[in-house]
């Protein structure tokens, strides 16, 4: 079941919203859901933190030893 809420916003928010929202790539009903549904979800573990970040690193295929020199 989905719900549909009304809030009034000021139109220079509504102009950085939409902004953001292309920048993520999804419209602004799209943008708005994904904000509610990360703000709702807490805040992340120190496990979810890095793991972009090594999903990125095993994607790339790097070297332990290229990413040890990297820091």
């Amino acid at each position: 079941m989905t719900m549909t809420i009304e809030v009034p916003i000021p139109d220079d928010l509504i102009a950085r919203l939409d902004q953001k929202a292309r920048s993520a790539g999804l419209d602004r009903e799209q943008y708005i859901r994904a904000l509610v549904s990360r703000d709702l979800a807490g805040p992340k573990t120190s496990d979810e933190i890095p793991s972009g970040f090594r999903e990125e690193v095993a994607a790339s295929r790097v070297s332990d030893s290229n990413l040890n020199r990297l820091f």
